[in-house]
């Protein structure tokens, strides 16, 4: 196992809340940290009127365009001593993409934020999929309120 802590990245503020926690353990353990920004491919959805998006329209894609380089930036300002951090950008599916890329790190840093049963059966949840797909302990940091 290597000293390096993976934050995974989305824009949202529970992600930069990981981030920040990330960075402080990284400081006091005297690792480094890789954040990770991964994005799904573009998919299509079926050709139907009924579908999210009718007829062969790419599905949104969230929060639009996200500056990983930015929020590393914020999250650094003001630390005194501050680790590493790398930065990397994938494409794939999330959490598959984050247990592979924390496969032999010393942990995987997570923003939390709960959703309903509902809106995980629709959508998927990227943590559980991290949880089902990770060999190193995963880290849940909720959104600092």
């Amino acid at each position: 196992m290597n000293g390096t802590i993976v934050v995974g990245i989305d824009g949202s503020a529970p992600s930069t809340a990981a981030l920040r926690w990330a960075v402080d353990q990284a400081v006091a353990q005297h690792r480094t940290v890789t954040a990770v920004e991964v994005r799904q491919p573009v998919r299509l959805a079926p050709g139907t009127s009924y579908a999210p998006a009718p007829y062969g329209t790419t599905v949104p894609q969230g929060r639009g365009e996200h500056r990983l380089h930015d929020t590393v930036t914020a999250a650094l300002a003001g630390v005194r001593n501050p680790p590493k951090v790398a930065e990397l950008r994938l494409r794939g599916e999330i959490g598959v993409e984050l247990a592979r890329v924390a496969h032999d790190a010393a942990m995987l840093v997570l923003g939390h934020q709960p959703h309903g049963r509902t809106t995980e059966f629709l959508f998927g949840h990227v943590t559980g999929e991290c949880l089902r797909h990770a060999t190193v302990p995963v880290v849940l940091v909720p959104e600092q309120t």
